[in-house]
């Protein structure tokens, strides 16, 4: 049993990240970390790659998968997840056997395969940098036919430990977060499950579609900590 590719997005909190890699009870091909925050230090076994900025939790899972194509499918997983003996295993069979998007915790620690891209496309880049495109990008799943299930799952979830354990993130996130929910609201007529759209906007168009506005991205970018 394998991970063909671990992904993680992290912007501060190389500790916890450290805490969650000693957890991982299963084989795995490559760890890919999206360092957001430039804030990694001799971290051995992974391939920590840096774009000196932060890419946002979208991106940085599209960025993954996009120089990882050759990959069956890729495990997305939060830095301050700790995993329970069997979580990981329970992961891969699913996404063997089964395939699509596989919830240990939400989109906390998650698989996805091509089958889901194939289907739902990839995630907005839109909703910047946090928030939002976990429930867009379920509400695509569920549109387009995508088999979407939750495992069960023993893991240690320190939820939104970003802007808990750091003021300016907190603060930042305060002022973007009602704009990542307008968006979803403009996008799907309604909150998470009270959408009104089967389609994005109302428009008829494919729920794979998505076009990144520039100019939102300037206005949603986080402050350095």
């Amino acid at each position: 049993m394998k991970i063909p590719v671990i992904g993680v997005p992290i912007l501060t909190g190389q500790s916890l990240l450290e805490e969650m890699l000693d957890t991982i009870d299963v084989e795995v091909g490559e760890i890919v970390v999206i360092d957001n925050g430039d804030i990694i230090k001799d971290l051995d076994g992974c391939t920590v790659i840096k774009p000196g900025r932060n890419l946002g939790v979208a991106a940085s899972w599209n960025h993954i998968m996009a120089i990882r194509p050759e990959a069956a499918w890729w495990a997305m997983i939060g830095y301050d997840v700790t995993f329970a003996h069997g979580d990981l295993t329970r992961l891969v069979v699913h996404m063997e056997q089964v395939g699509g998007l596989g919830l240990l915790a939400g989109f906390s620690a998650f698989g996805i395969d091509h089958t889901a891209l194939d289907l739902a496309g990839t995630f907005d880049e839109n909703f910047h940098p946090a928030y939002f495109e976990d429930n867009d990008y379920d509400r695509r799943c569920q549109l387009a036919g995508v088999p979407l299930h939750g495992l069960p799952a023993g893991l240690l979830h320190r939820v939104s430990s970003t802007i808990n354990n750091n003021v300016v993130y907190r603060t930042e996130n305060s002022r973007t977060f009602p704009y990542n929910a307008a968006y979803y609201r403009q996008k799907w007529g309604g909150t998470p499950r009270q959408e009104q759209y089967d389609t994005p906007f109302d428009e008829g168009g494919s729920v794979k579609e998505w076009t990144l506005d520039e100019d939102r991205l300037a206005i949603q970018a986080w402050s350095r900590a």
